[in-house]
């Protein structure tokens, strides 16, 4: 949880950096850079002043601008992704059904991805229904 937030503040004073690039797009160059600043004393002394804003909660600067959240759109472990990714996701979740059922594979990844959004996987379910029904006739084939 706390490398994820790291990941998150360094992502974050990356993007202001740059116009072009939201702070999510950041995060794989981020991802790749914590290794190479764990290979010299300035990137480690860098990786532990971030750090300390890490562990201090209320030390992590909230956006300026406070937009509310659309609610049509996938919330927690499933905002912000590329639809390729949400097709591997979605496949992942066929998978599980063909081993253990569709209610009990979907609790499997509530219980995974839910962690931080109660019903984030309900939620991306119905922006499934929405915005790409053909993925969502897989799993309510009365739906078509």
């Amino acid at each position: 949880m706390r490398y994820r937030r790291l990941v998150e503040l360094i992502a974050k004073q990356r993007a202001k950096w740059s116009e072009r690039e939201s702070w999510q797009e950041k995060i794989p160059t981020v991802i790749k850079s914590i290794s190479n600043l764990e290979g010299s004393k300035a990137g480690l002394e860098e990786l532990l002043g971030y750090w300390s804003q890490v562990v201090k909660p209320s030390a992590i600067p909230e956006p300026t601008t406070q937009q509310k959240p659309d609610e049509t759109q996938p919330i927690g472990y499933y905002s912000n992704r590329s639809l390729d990714w949400h097709k591997a996701t979605f496949s992942e979740l066929l998978d599980r059904m063909d081993e253990v059922g569709k209610d009990k594979a979907i609790a499997s990844f509530s219980s995974r991805y839910d962690q931080q959004d109660p019903s984030a996987t309900l939620k991306w379910l119905d922006w499934l229904k929405l915005t790409h029904p053909q993925m969502y006739v897989y799993l309510y084939p009365q739906t078509a």
